[in-house]
C-alpha cells in the first residue's frame, strides 16, 4: 500500500503537470470507486475545471480547483496514477480517466479497485480532514503534541503509529522501520516509553519518512501491485531497508536473527535483543 512517502513522490511528479489543466472530459469506468458522489454528476460537474493546486495530507492526494472545488484520491493497496502526454494506454485495470484540454491524459487505475476518489464543493472541501490525525511532516507536528497523544494511549507502539487518528501517513513498512531504528519492540505498550524514547521516536519518524521520500518511496515485488512513479519507475528506499520482511537475517546492530510476529493482521519484524 502507497504510504506518505510514495504518495508525496507521486505528488511532487503530478504538480508540475496538472497546475493549469483544464478538464476537457472525465471517464469513470469503475463508478463504485466514488462511493460518496454520483459518477454522472461528476463527470459533468468537472468539465472546464481549471486545476490550480496539487497537494497532499498523509495517504491522500488532493487536486484544488478555480471554483474552490475539491477532489480527493487515495490510493489504498493498488491504485496508481499514470500520466501521458498523448495517446494514453487505457487497459483493464483503468478505473478512471482525465482528459484535458491540452491533449494530456491521467488515468488512475487499480488492480483490485479498493482504491476511492471523491469529489467536494467548495462548501464541503477539507471536511475529510477532520477523521484524520497530525501527519509528521506538517507545520502542526511537534514534540509536545507528540508527548501528549502518547500519553492517552493504551496502545501498543506499532499499532500506535499505525493509527491515522493519530498519526496520519504511517503503514506498515515504514512503521517496522521506524520502530528498530528507535530501538523500540513494536509491542511496547507507548504510555511506557521514557522521556528519551519519546524524543528518538518522535526524531525517526521524521527522519525515516524524509528518508524515503528522497528516495522516491518503497518498491517490493513484482507485477502491477508494486509501487511505480508517476512514470512508471520504481522507488528506492527498499535497499535501506534493515528489518521489513527480512525475518531469519543478521540485525544490522547486533547480528542476532530478525524476528516477526503477527500483530492485528499484519507482519511485524524486529530484533528481540535491540528492541526493548
Amino acid at each position: 500500500m502507497p504510504e506518505l512517502p510514495e504518495v508525496e513522490t507521486i505528488v511532487r511528479q503530478l504538480r508540475p503537470k496538472l497546475i493549469g489543466q483544464i478538464i476537457e472530459k472525465v471517464d469513470i469506468l469503475r463508478p463504485q470507486q466514488w462511493k460518496q458522489n454520483n459518477p454522472a454528476q461528476v463527470q459533468a460537474q468537472l468539465i472546464n475545471k481549471q486545476i490550480t493546486a496539487v497537494d497532499r495530507f498523509a495517504k491522500f492526494i488532493s487536486m484544488d480547483f478555480d471554483d474552490d472545488g475539491q477532489l480527493i484520491i487515495h490510493l489504498r493497496m493498488t491504485g496508481k496514477l499514470s500520466w501521458y502526454d498523448s495517446e494514453p494506454r487505457i487497459d483493464v485495470y483503468s478505473r478512471t480517466v482525465f482528459y484535458f484540454k491540452s491533449g494530456s491524459v491521467l488515468i488512475f487505475s487499480d488492480t483490485r479497485a479498493l482504491g476511492r476518489l471523491t469529489y467536494f464543493n467548495c462548501e464541503t472541501r477539507n471536511l475529510w480532514k477532520a477523521r484524520i490525525g497530525v501527519e509528521p511532516l506538517s507545520k502542526e507536528w511537534n514534540l509536545k503534541h507528540f508527548r501528549e497523544l502518547i500519553r492517552r494511549s493504551t496502545l501498543d507502539a506499532k499499532s500506535f503509529l499505525m493509527d491515522q487518528k493519530k498519526v496520519a501517513g504511517i503503514g506498515n513498512i515504514y512503521a517496522n522501520e521506524i520502530l528498530f531504528r528507535s530501538h523500540i519492540h513494536p509491542l511496547r505498550k507507548v504510555n511506557t516509553l521514557k522521556p528519551s524514547e519519546i524524543r528518538m521516536l518522535f526524531k525517526k519518524i521524521s527522519s525515516v519518512l524524509r528518508l524515503a521520500i528522497d528516495k522516491m518511496g518503497t518498491s517490493l515485488g513484482d507485477g502491477k501491485q508494486n509501487f511505480r512513479s508517476l512514470y512508471n519507475i520504481e522507488g528506492e528506499f527498499q535497499n535501506m531497508i534493515l528489518v521489513y520482511n527480512r525475518t531469519g537475517d543478521p540485525c544490522p546492530g547486533c547480528g542476532a536473527p530478525l524476528q516477526k510476529l503477527r500483530q492485528k493482521q499484519r507482519s511485524s519484524f524486529y530484533c528481540k535483543l535491540c528492541q526493548k
